[in-house]
């Protein structure tokens, strides 16, 4: 079970730095590592730019100390399972595991399906590959309880509102918005502008945009709304943005039926129309190859998922598109501004893993700086989580600023374990899918406030067998 220290989350920098600068170096040469050979390591996760830059660094270290390196990717909804199944049977499958992001990281290690981190870099670490400090603030946040390491984030995952600049920058077009809506058309800074500008994007096939005759339609956004992840991640952006305070762990107390949510649901059903149809079935790829081939005018999506995405032959080109923050909600009760959910990767050591040891000093060398330039050299879209690999790439690729200017900026990029605060977030496989069921249901015309009691009864029903 997970607990914090005594004196919580305070000692948190001082006891990790520690553990950082006091591990024992094992020699940072990859060819000492030899006593691995002969072992093999089991690698289990989902098919996205950063996982297969991981894998194939991890390839072609294991392959250099003589170790047979296995990777089997599953879809993000197949994730969980398999490895829950797994676990709970009994079988020893894996050494290494894609955690999906925070919050499966947190409920696992409670439950033990994934191994605390801190013994192996006690015992195993190697001060100049593991590098602690090395690592981004919110790589460094994402993994921690308390004293405890739970994974390592092996990839920067921020969210961006992607935008056509070609579009926002056309002179009739800019004429155009100015005439119905009274300002001028720059990439929305709060939803409302959003809003606007996703219906003002919308046009039929054979109505002009900038100047051409379109033979497609043209939407003005695209949420990825398949129930589930897709849509529970989506829509907590929607609740964040309008103060939604999800769950307040002082008092137990939870906020779905809050004014601020049901104004966060409306705002959400509003814009329906300037999507799809298909939208209520899209997953975040398909709506990221809807971008990248010129049907939408701009989506709020991860930043390094953009970047793959219109990297592979895409018909809109990277100099088309532009990227800000995700918007603000004026007058949200929180206060916050641009708020989103950042998702940094983490992999973490499977619980019944035969080979951790080798394992995780597989996993630290190719998470290493020098891994990590390399890794981003050789995948487009992957971005690293190491400062100087990431600074490496914006020298290299200046969009990349965008997450230099994420993590400088006083913007509210959350994590699920601030979102979902201790110990709710021990539960968020089942809280994700409570509010995911109510937003697919309020998509598709069902009442708003009757789907929110739904949903505020289900995540009360879980936060209060946590207290038991």
């Amino acid at each position: 079970m997970l607990k914090k220290d005594s004196k919580g989350f305070s000692r948190r920098g001082m006891l990790i730095g520690a553990i950082a600068l006091g591990t024992l170096a094992s020699g940072s040469a990859w060819s000492q590592n030899s006593k691995y050979a002969g072992t093999t390591v089991r690698f289990l996760a989902s098919r996205n730019v950063h996982q297969t830059a991981i894998a194939d660094r991890m390839a072609e270290i294991a392959k250099s100390w003589g170790i047979n390196f296995q990777v089997r990717f599953v879809t993000t909804d197949q994730l969980e399972k398999k490895v829950v199944v797994d676990y709970t049977g009994g079988a020893e499958t894996w050494d290494l595991v894609y955690t999906g992001g925070v919050q499966r990281m947190f409920d696992w290690a409670d439950g033990g399906i994934v191994k605390e981190m801190t013994p192996f870099v006690k015992e195993h670490g190697d001060p100049k590959l593991w590098d602690w400090e090395g690592l981004t603030e919110s790589a460094r946040k994402a993994v921690s309880h308390g004293d405890k390491i739970l994974g390592l984030a092996v990839a920067t995952s921020d969210q961006t509102l992607a935008y056509r600049r070609d579009l926002f920058e056309n002179p009739d077009e800019k004429a155009a918005f100015k005439a119905k809506y009274g300002y001028d058309l720059v990439p929305p800074d709060t939803y409302k502008q959003f809003r606007d500008v996703a219906e003002f994007f919308t046009r039929k096939k054979g109505e002009k945009l900038a100047g051409v005759t379109l033979d497609q339609d043209v939407y003005g956004t695209a949420y990825s709304n398949k129930k589930g992840t897709f849509l529970w991640h989506d829509y907590e952006n929607v609740l964040l943005a309008f103060g939604v305070d999800l769950y307040d762990p002082k008092t137990g107390k939870v906020g779905l039926t809050s004014p601020e949510s049901v104004e966060a649901a409306n705002y959400y059903k509003s814009l329906v129309p300037f999507q799809p149809e298909s939208h209520i079935n899209m997953s975040s790829g398909e709506v990221s190859t809807m971008f990248a081939n010129g049907q939408l005018a701009m989506y709020i999506e991860y930043f390094d998922r953009v970047v793959s995405t219109v990297a592979k032959d895409a018909k809109i080109k990277p100099d088309q598109i532009g990227y800000v923050f995700p918007p603000t909600q004026e007058g949200n009760p929180k206060g916050r501004v641009h708020a989103f959910r950042s998702g940094p990767a983490v992999i973490a050591i499977f619980g019944r893993a035969t080979n951790a040891e080798a394992a995780f000093k597989l996993l630290e060398a190719a998470a290493s700086t020098e891994s990590q330039i390399e890794m981003a050299r050789k995948h487009p879209g992957y971005m690293p989580t190491r400062k100087t690999a990431l600074e490496k790439l914006i020298a290299d690729q200046p969009e990349v600023d965008y997450l230099r200017r994420v993590s400088t900026s006083k913007i509210d990029a959350l994590t699920d374990a601030e979102i979902m605060p201790y110990p709710l977030i021990l539960k968020a496989s089942e809280i994700g899918d409570a509010i995911s069921e109510a937003a697919a249901a309020i998509l598709i015309g069902a009442p708003v406030e009757s789907e929110l009691a739904k949903a505020q009864a289900k995540v009360e029903k879980e936060a209060k067998s946590l207290n038991k």
